[in-house]
C-alpha cells in the first residue's frame, strides 16, 4: 500500500478534519452534559453538581444511558439530593454492597460499578464536605483530574469529568481525551493501523493537537459509534477513510 501523501500529511490531514468536528460544533453543551453547563455565569446549584458528578462515574462500562439512571437516583431515589454524598456514605459498606440496595437504586448494570460510588462517596464527604462544587471551584484543569483521580473516578472517567467542566466553561486549561474503546479503536486505527491501548491513545491525541487534545474526543468518539465498528468497521462511510492506515490495509 502507498500513501500519495507523507505521514506527516495524512496525520496532519486527520487533525483537521477532528477539529473541523469538534465538540462545539456537534452539540451544545447543554445537550452533553445537562443543568451543569447552564451555569458558567452563575453560581451551580449544590444539586446539579452532584447530580453531574454522580451520572459522570456511572459513564462506566454502561449499557444503560448513565445520565437517565443518575437523575432518577437524584429526583426519585435520594431523600436528600443536596447532601447526596452523605446520605450514600451513612450506608455500612455491607448496606451498600447488598443485593436490595442494588435493586433499589438501579445505579448500573454491575454490582462493581454501583459499589465503587461508596467509597468516592466517603472521600467526597471528607475532602470536599459532601459539595462536589469544590473539587472544581477555583481550580485549573490539571489539580481537578488530580482531585478526582485520588477520589476513585478512574483515570478515564476523572478526563471525560475534567472536559466537561472545560465544555461548561467551568476549569480551564488543556484535558486529555477519554480514552475509551471508541477513541482507542478509531485514533489507532487511523495513525497505527491497529487498535491503540489508552496510553497509546492519549500520546496520539496529544500529538495531533497539543495544545488542547480534548478537542478531538468527541468527533472520535462519533467515528467510533458510528462507524468503526470492531470486527466489521464501515471505512467506506467514514470521512477520515482517505488518511487512515487501517482503511488502505483494509479496503472495503
Amino acid at each position: 500500500m502507498d500513501f500519495d501523501v507523507s505521514q506527516d500529511e495524512r496525520t496532519c490531514a486527520i487533525a483537521n478534519w477532528l477539529l473541523k468536528h469538534s465538540a462545539v460544533d456537534q452539540e451544545s453543551p447543554q445537550n452533553k452534559w445537562g443543568e451543569i453547563a447552564n451555569h458558567k455565569e452563575t453560581e451551580c446549584p449544590k444539586k446539579v453538581a452532584n447530580q453531574f458528578l454522580l451520572c459522570c462515574l456511572l459513564d462506566y462500562q454502561s449499557k444503560a444511558d448513565p445520565w437517565k439512571r443518575g437523575r432518577r437516583f437524584i429526583e426519585e431515589i435520594s431523600k436528600r439530593p443536596d447532601e447526596v454524598w452523605a446520605e450514600i456514605g451513612a450506608c455500612t459498606k455491607e448496606e451498600w454492597e447488598s443485593d436490595a440496595k442494588f435493586g433499589e437504586c438501579g445505579l448500573h448494570w454491575m454490582h462493581k460499578a454501583h459499589n465503587r460510588i461508596w467509597p468516592i462517596a466517603k472521600r467526597i464527604c471528607f475532602w470536599f464536605d459532601g459539595d462536589a462544587r469544590r473539587i472544581w471551584q477555583k481550580s485549573n484543569s490539571f489539580d481537578t483530574l488530580c482531585r478526582l483521580y485520588y477520589l476513585g473516578a478512574g483515570e478515564q472517567i476523572s478526563r471525560m469529568i475534567v472536559g466537561a467542566l472545560k465544555d461548561c466553561g467551568l476549569v480551564s486549561g488543556k484535558c486529555d481525551v477519554k480514552a475509551d474503546v471508541y477513541i482507542c479503536r478509531v485514533l489507532g486505527r487511523a495513525i497505527l493501523g491497529k487498535d491503540a491501548s489508552p496510553p497509546e491513545a492519549v500520546a496520539l491525541a496529544r500529538r495531533l493537537h497539543p495544545s488542547d487534545p480534548w478537542q478531538l474526543d468527541w468527533p472520535l468518539w462519533n467515528i467510533g459509534k458510528s462507524y468503526c465498528e470492531a470486527t466489521t468497521p464501515k471505512c467506506s462511510n467514514c470521512d477520515l477513510a482517505t488518511n487512515c492506515l487501517y482503511a488502505h490495509w483494509h479496503p472495503s
